[in-house]
């Protein structure tokens, strides 16, 4: 044989080897980008949302796919669905992006169950689904460049058809999720996403089936946990299973959540949306800081301390570390130590918020802007260990 026939034969072995080797690190390789979102709450009052749609769309630019995780409505009024919808389609059109969309417990209503709400946002994943749980609008879709998206609807029915606020996984459901992970192969990128939060295990009494959920996807090598919500960022951690709760876009501090795809699992980080010193955030600062004091004075009222200024401040000035994401075991301890944070531990009063303020200080959590995710790779281990 001629060289001159030999060098394309040579040519045509070496990409067909090239080609084996690259189908050998399984499907979906690449690198992909992937904007998460959660709890617009949009309402009739449009104009009141346009700065978190407009936000989101440029945000939407350069990435490969848009998950909404639910509460994308307030009321589930038509107005509302259809903006939601409308959103959805401005960000394909106009950045490219894939749009994957799943019910909250506010997407719901006596005239708005599964099955009508798949069939109203059947373009934005339900569509492209390769398995489906027909019971809820949970899906399972593979993304363009191969990640698997395990898509669930994590709401429950009470038995007049009214949707339960913390949600519930069914057995039904639990089955069809573990035959989903049972089929993919060995070595699949899986990313696992709902609206409510499944850990940590105090979960587990609010949300029926949130437990064996986990359970299910830390047995399966599934490392990332997605949901909302909570109505701000937080993450937990539990048998190898990340979860993290992403913020709202209209809420201070005005973050998304960015996940990147890597070779063995994912990377996370919370993008800001807005300019520090943009009108927008400066508005959505001065908003979080008079909750925070509305919280403290509601919270104090009929206590020793209900026109304490320095008692209502120290409250505000927590929260608003807290919800920017910038609390450091540090600054939680110099707060513990004022003398003010006496004064809500003497408060007799029981409420949430005081318990909620001071677990969060005396556990202060992690910084949820960049955090270390384990592999999400789907991997044949034994279930009920």
């Amino acid at each position: 044989m001629r060289k001159k026939q030999l060098f394309p034969m040579i040519l045509l072995v070496l990409a067909a080897l090239l080609g084996t080797a690259a189908a050998a690190l399984g499907e979906g390789s690449e690198a992909e980008s992937l904007l998460v979102i959660s709890d617009a709450h949009l309402t009739q009052e449009t104009e009141a949302h346009a700065a978190a749609i407009e936000a989101v769309i440029q945000a939407a630019k350069g990435k490969d796919a848009v998950l909404f995780l639910g509460d994308n409505t307030n009321n589930t009024h038509a107005e509302e669905q259809d903006c939601v919808l409308e959103w959805a389609r401005e960000i394909n059109q106009q950045t490219g992006a894939e749009v994957y969309i799943i019910p909250g417990n506010h997407d719901y209503s006596a005239r708005m169950g599964p099955g009508e709400y798949s069939a109203l946002f059947a373009a934005y994943g339900w569509n492209a689904a390769f398995s489906r749980d027909t019971s809820t609008a949970s899906y399972a879709v593979r993304t363009r460049k191969g990640t698997c998206l395990l898509m669930l609807d994590t709401n429950k029915f009470d038995e007049a058809s009214f949707v339960e606020p913390d949600g519930g996984i069914s057995g039904g459901t639990l089955k069809w999720v573990q035959e989903v992970l049972d089929a993919l192969p060995d070595g699949t990128l899986v990313l696992a996403c709902g609206h409510h939060p499944i850990l940590p295990r105090e979960r587990n009494g609010r949300t029926p089936g949130a437990y064996a959920l986990s359970q299910m996807l830390s047995a399966y090598g599934v490392g990332l946990y997605l949901c909302g919500h909570d109505h701000g960022f937080a993450t937990a951690e539990q048998d190898g299973l990340r979860q993290i709760t992403v913020g709202q876009p209209q809420a201070y501090p005005g973050r998304a959540g960015i996940v990147e795809r890597e070779r063995d699992g994912f990377r996370w980080r919370a993008e800001q949306l807005y300019d520090a010193q943009s009108p927008v955030y400066l508005a959505l600062r001065e908003n979080a800081y008079a909750l925070g004091r509305s919280m403290a004075r509601g919270t104090l009222t009929a206590t020793p301390y209900a026109d304490d200024e320095a008692a209502i401040e120290w409250f505000a000035s927590a929260f608003m570390l807290f919800a920017g994401g910038e609390m450091t075991p540090e600054k939680a301890a110099i707060l513990l130590a004022d003398e003010n944070c006496g004064k809500w531990r003497e408060a007799n009063t029981r409420t949430v918020v005081k318990e909620w303020m001071l677990n969060l200080l005396e556990n202060c959590p992690e910084d949820v802007r960049q955090i270390p995710v384990p592999s999400s790779r789907k991997h044949p281990l034994e279930l009920g260990t």
